[in-house]
């Protein structure tokens, strides 16, 4: 059995043209950005309980919920180009855990 499994999903072109303009903007292919989506899928789902909860009903609305929740929790003191930096680091980050995740996964010979 392979280690990586195969998924197809049908989806609106509307949603396609998202997912190509975010991929873009991180200048990383579609299916990278699918593979990260799902690979936080835990933990966004966890967000949008907790909005359902926080705004009360299954119909939520995100547009700028979780920056303003960071703008609101952050140091006074913190500049964007700070903001930034943290964002960068919180990449590396990301890119060693999808590493070591690799690593352990690997059968032993």
């Amino acid at each position: 059995m392979t280690a990586n499994q195969f998924i197809g999903i049908r989806v609106p072109s509307e949603i396609l043209k998202s997912l190509d303009e975010v991929a873009a903007q991180r200048n990383i292919t579609r299916s990278s950005l699918i593979k990260e989506l799902l690979a936080n899928c835990h933990s966004f789902y966890r967000f949008i309980e907790l909005e359902k909860a926080r705004q009360h009903t299954d119909r939520i609305i995100l547009d700028g919920n979780l920056s303003q929740w960071i703008l609101n929790n952050m140091p006074e003191n913190m500049t964007p180009e700070w903001v930034r930096f943290l964002g960068e680091i919180m990449h590396q980050v990301a890119d060693k855990m999808i590493t070591q995740e690799k690593g352990s996964s690997t059968p032993n010979k």
